[in-house]
């Protein structure tokens, strides 16, 4: 029986096969006219690589949108319950009824300076420098200190935070666990130990969180203590730091004026004499005293000339006299110097007076200069004692660790929201980019 001669009433089971649907047989010709035309028509349209299913998806497109759009609005409710309404449901849960309280501790404390602020740092003192530049910097270094691991490694060993903080080992989520390395030690020990620093006021503020009021307090007492014993550090390495510059100052005098002075006793030794000056000055005189001499007999000679005769014995001893006083000066003279200019002659006796004069001038000079740069560096010294001992750092501590009485911690209720929020927030992220990459395509 060929599909146009189906019975009516009948449906046809596939389009792609030529079939239709039968109509009553008082219409029976022109029915079978049509579907002879339609069988032909399908034929055409597979010939040519088209499918009528999808022509007709396209000629009914209300009925398949409507079906899509249903599926894609189941899949996104289940994705919203899968991964936003259980997930948060079950942090929540978490929060409220597993998590354990939480009690805090706080300290505040802040590193001062016992030197005197002068009048002309009113405006520092107004800017926040109450403490002086150096309070300011230390504190920044308490700061730094407490926050990272070399405060670990210094608190006591009786201080035994894995203890503490594993106290509530149920709670897996806000514990510290064991045989973590000092990476997330550190990290979880930052998270339970707050520490702020006030720029303005020049006030470290610490807070910290455990298990049991006990603990925090006895958490809250190492630090502090261990800030304390760092202050002092601080302090005592800036007092001998102010101190070194001026003990090597005077170090480097010192050894300089005794080089000086040895240079000097080699000089005394090998001119085997205490002082050219004096001798400088001795030979002067000398040599005025012979001049003098020599002057008094060639006056006497000249009176003598006057009625004796130039072979006369009087005569010939004055003149023997004065040659004799001639060459004593000139001997003299020989001493203090050669008579030549030192650039002109090369041979020049480096032994005579005049140039152990100036190396004598020379080498005083030096150790004069010497002399004053050691009691200059010693007074330097004293005043940088002086000043070192002024600027003494201590810490000032004006709130004790406290001891709670009621937990603080952990937030139940915003612990949850912000999960609820970030949860949702990723949610809506992935749907809007679905449909961004829909629309596209």
């Amino acid at each position: 029986m060929s599909a146009v001669e189906k019975m009516p009433g009948e449906k046809a089971d596939e389009i792609g096969q030529g079939t239709v649907f039968n109509l009553p047989s008082k219409k029976g010709g022109a029915v079978a006219k049509a579907n002879s035309k339609d069988g032909k028509l399908i034929s055409r349209l597979k010939k040519s690589g088209l499918d009528p299913q999808k022509l007709l998806d396209l000629a009914l497109p209300a009925a398949t949108a409507k079906s899509a759009t249903k599926m894609r609005h189941r899949m996104m409710l289940l994705g919203f319950i899968l991964f936003v309404a259980l997930p948060s449901t079950a942090f929540s849960a978490y929060m409220f009824f597993w998590a354990s309280d939480q009690y805090h501790s706080m300290t505040a404390f802040a590193v001062r300076s016992s030197q005197p602020v002068a009048a002309t740092e009113v405006l520092g003192m107004v800017m926040g420098n109450t403490g002086g530049e150096s309070a300011t910097s230390n504190s920044y270094i308490v700061t730094d200190y407490l926050q990272s691991q070399s405060v670990l490694e210094d608190l006591p060993d009786d201080l035994d935070l894995q203890t503490i903080f594993n106290r509530e080992s149920s709670d897996f989520l806000f514990s510290m666990g064991s045989n973590l390395p000092v990476e997330d030690r550190l990290s979880y020990w930052n998270d339970m130990v707050d520490v702020s620093f006030d720029a303005t006021s020049g006030v470290i503020q610490v807070e910290v969180r455990s298990f049991r009021p006990e603990d925090s307090v006895e958490i809250a007492k190492a630090v502090l203590k261990r800030s304390e014993i760092l202050v002092n550090q601080l302090s005592e390495a800036n007092r001998r730091e102010t101190v070194r510059f001026a003990e090597e100052s005077v170090a480097r005098a010192e050894a300089r004026l005794k080089a000086i002075r040895k240079q000097m006793l080699a000089y005394r030794n090998e001119t085997q004499e205490v002082s050219p000056e004096e001798n400088a000055k001795l030979a002067v005189e000398m040599i005025a005293g012979l001049d003098q001499q020599r002057a008094s007999r060639e006056a006497e000679k000249k009176t003598l000339m006057s009625y004796l005769d130039e072979d006369s014995p009087r005569i010939r001893l004055l003149n023997q006299q004065i040659e004799a006083l001639e060459g004593q000066i000139s001997s003299a003279r020989e001493r203090l110097g050669s008579g030549t200019s030192p650039s002109g002659s090369s041979g020049t006796n480096r032994t005579a007076l005049s140039f152990r004069l100036a190396d004598y001038s020379e080498l005083a000079l030096e150790e004069e200069f010497a002399q004053q740069l050691y009691v200059t560096s010693l007074a330097s010294l004293e005043t940088a004692r002086q000043e070192a001992d002024g600027k003494h750092l201590y810490l000032a501590t004006f709130i004790q660790p406290t001891l709670s009485e009621d937990a603080q911690y952990p937030h139940r209720f915003l612990y949850s929201l912000a999960a609820f929020l970030l949860l949702a927030g990723t949610w809506s992220v992935a749907v809007m980019m679905y449909y961004n990459v829909r629309d596209r395509t």
